[in-house]
């Protein structure tokens, strides 16, 4: 009897880094797909990115609408209650053996809670990680609320073992957005300038920077500290990610649309952003992306602000405040200084070897399912 594995995808963001898990639950032939779709990826204002699931050839067990036009704190906070409840009427369909999770969305969070109450395995992928931000605490309640656990990285997994959780149930894999990156046929900078419109002679800047949920209020004052210190580079060409849908998002992205330099993009689909990423000078902002994948292609990161305090860094990554000079002396060392291009082109990436999917999916067809995994008691 086959087993079945749900899998929940939220944004552009998480999507990639379960990508190389589905294709692999995919090819094995005791292990059943359902994927549902939430957040971002059903808004038209941000990309609808479902068409990027379905374009993979993802067959898709279901769609749920959280979002709403309010992006204030209250807001989200609906949004998860409807992510929660729809959650849970899908679960009551397909009735899943393991549903899989990922990273620290509020997306998550309320799936995971959904699927506890219904007495359904939790298997989160990268737990354990610290970081600035609301994102930390809903990591942390995710891990809680999940019987097997994927970090990415050792400390990760002590950590989540410092939490009272099982060491029989927490296995260090590396992130699976690496698998991706192993393995994609890159397209070349001209491909990519005649794409998406800049200039291959000149210095290439991938700038992302999203709101920070305990900061909110001063998203806009933030991005404006970025956008002035990027003026100071007119030497360089400037592709814009839209920021995502936490509370201010779409203040922030108002106030990228005001600034000329930028080649803005609500999404760039994940094997384009990547081929961006290889052929980048310098990533700025404060996506985790900066801090997990860009390692991989040897990216110099300016990175900015509390979203990504404490989480590993590679020694790619140049972190400073919102304060206008700090942040363009980084930019500046990133494009011209040969001694830290140098320092970066030694880096290895610390957050895996782009072998995890095969690791995760044999734990997922493998594991026993009992009452004990489900029946969680604090480890100490």
């Amino acid at each position: 009897m086959s087993r079945r594995i749900a899998c929940m995808t939220a944004t552009r963001a998480d999507y990639p880094r379960v990508k190389s898990v589905l294709r692999e639950i995919i090819n094995r032939p005791n292990l059943e797909l359902e994927l549902i779709v939430t957040g971002t990826h059903l808004l038209k204002e941000f990309g609808y990115t479902i068409h990027e699931i379905e374009n993979d050839g993802f067959s898709i067990s279901s769609q749920i609408e959280m979002y709403s036009n309010d992006d204030s704190p209250y807001g989200m906070a609906k949004a998860a209650a409807r992510c929660a409840s729809g959650i849970a009427d899908t679960l009551k369909d397909i009735k899943p053996d393991i549903f899989l999770l990922t990273v620290d969305r509020i997306e998550t969070l309320a799936a995971a809670q959904s699927a506890v109450y219904m007495n359904i395995p939790v298997a989160h992928i990268q737990g354990g990680e610290v970081t600035g931000t609301i994102d930390e605490s809903i990591r942390h309640a995710v891990t809680k609320l999940s019987h097997i656990h994927f970090p990415a990285t050792i400390d990760a997994g002590e950590r989540i073992i410092k939490m009272g959780e099982d060491p029989k149930n927490v296995y260090v894999v590396g992130c699976p957005y690496l698998d991706i990156i192993r393995t994609l046929e890159y397209k070349t900078k001209n491909e990519l300038a005649k794409q998406y419109g800049f200039n291959l002679e000149k210095p290439l800047i991938i700038f992302i920077q999203h709101p920070v949920t305990t900061e909110y209020g001063h998203g806009v004052d933030q991005i404006k500290i970025s956008i002035e210190a990027l003026k100071r580079f007119p030497e360089a060409e400037i592709i814009a990610i839209y920021s995502n849908a936490d509370a201010g998002g779409r203040e922030i992205i108002a106030t990228m649309r005001e600034f000329s330099q930028f080649h803005i993009f609500p999404n760039i689909k994940s094997e384009d952003f990547l081929s961006l990423m290889k052929n980048a000078n310098v990533m700025v902002g404060n996506s985790s992306t900066g801090i997990r994948e860009a390692p991989s292609f040897r990216l110099p990161v300016v990175n900015i602000g509390t979203r990504q305090n404490g989480r590993l860094c590679a020694e790619n990554v140049i972190n400073v405040p919102h304060d206008i000079e700090l942040v363009a002396k980084a930019i500046k060392k990133s494009l011209y200084d040969k001694e830290f291009q140098e320092t970066v082109g030694r880096v290895t990436n610390p957050y895996g070897d782009g072998f995890s999917a095969k690791r995760i999916v044999d734990i997922l067809e493998n594991i026993e399912l009992s009452g004990k995994l489900l029946q969680k008691r604090i480890k100490y």
